[in-house]
């Protein structure tokens, strides 16, 4: 059976016997100098050397989207090591980790975004619905409708608010006015923002709040008619008013979409996701139903990081 490699990091933590178990996302860390002296070290996982510790309820979904094996590279640089993970079909999905730990490549790599970027190498495949993403035969701009992205920083185009709305659908040769309003109106409603512009579709996008523009993004995203939304990080420049929306917004996503976001705020984790994936250096630790992974993780290095004792 393979071992658990195992590198140190001096953090507070509990004697074994006065543990009271996993603390949740957010809890204060021990910050008792003596304590802290004493503090028993806590492992932590190397890229490649022990299985993702997968929850069962996982395996019991539906899966729309497979990783398998799937390692990726910049130049010579590795950034992915061996990454297996299936998304649940209806489902809001977290991916948590320190910084460069390798979430947002994981997710560009979903609908193939980093195909755009010199010198990356990949192994190993991504299945949706079955089908290699990879495959010869795969047309990316279809896929990309398919699995639709929202990005960190909400990114309008300088035009309209229907104009930004209807793009895919302009750019797909639709010319019916009744069909563009409709798509227009419907996907605004999804995205929690008609009631907000209704009466100034025909104004620049640019006129918008930083919250409104990121809700116009995902109605953008959503008027393509994708399966899947991934998002990067959607809130991290949003004030507290707007981050609170927008994930409302992903929790009444659910069901009518597959959901999977990057994000650093545990806490954002927590509230809006149904499944919630640890990295760290480029590998998957844990990953299940998000109430477990918060609050009683199979494994020590999932627990450091939910209580912050790193990252």
């Amino acid at each position: 059976m393979m071992q658990r490699a195992q590198t140190t990091l001096t953090h507070p933590s509990d004697p074994p016997a006065a543990r009271p178990g996993p603390k949740p996302a957010g809890a204060s860390v021990n910050s008792n100098p003596a304590e802290n002296r004493a503090a028993a070290s806590l492992p932590v996982v190397l890229p490649g050397v022990a299985p993702t510790d997968v929850h069962p309820e996982v395996d019991a979904e539906t899966h729309i989207l497979t990783v398998d094996n799937f390692k990726l590279a910049y130049g010579k640089r590795q950034t992915l090591h061996g990454i297996n993970m299936k998304i649940a079909g209806g489902k809001v999905t977290a991916l948590i980790g320190p910084s460069g730990c390798g979430k947002s490549t994981l997710l560009r790599s979903m609908n193939r975004l980093n195909d755009l970027v010199d010198g990356v190498k990949i192994e190993g495949d991504m299945r949706f619905k079955g089908q290699s993403i990879y495959d010869r035969n795969v047309d990316v701009i279809d896929l990309r409708k398919k699995l639709g992205m929202v990005f960190q920083k909400s990114n309008p185009f300088p035009m309209s608010i229907f104009e930004n709305v209807v793009y895919a659908l302009r750019i797909a040769g639709e010319r019916s006015n009744a069909r563009l309003d409709e798509v227009c109106a419907k996907s605004l409603k999804s995205a929690a923002l008609w009631e907000e512009v209704k009466d100034r579709l025909h104004s620049s996008a640019f006129g918008l709040s930083g919250g409104q523009q990121q809700r116009l993004c995902i109605a953008r995203a959503i008027a393509a008619e994708p399966e899947v939304l991934l998002m990067d990080e959607p809130c991290s420049a949003l004030d507290p008013i707007a981050t609170q929306k927008v994930e409302e917004l992903i929790y009444e996503l659910r069901g009518k979409y597959t959901v999977v976001i990057v994000t650093h705020n545990m806490h954002q984790a927590a509230r809006c996701s149904d499944y919630t994936a640890f990295m760290y250096m480029g590998r998957i630790i844990e990953y299940g139903p998000t109430e477990a992974i918060f609050v009683r993780p199979h494994l020590k290095e999932t627990e450091a990081y939910v209580t912050g004792r790193f990252g």
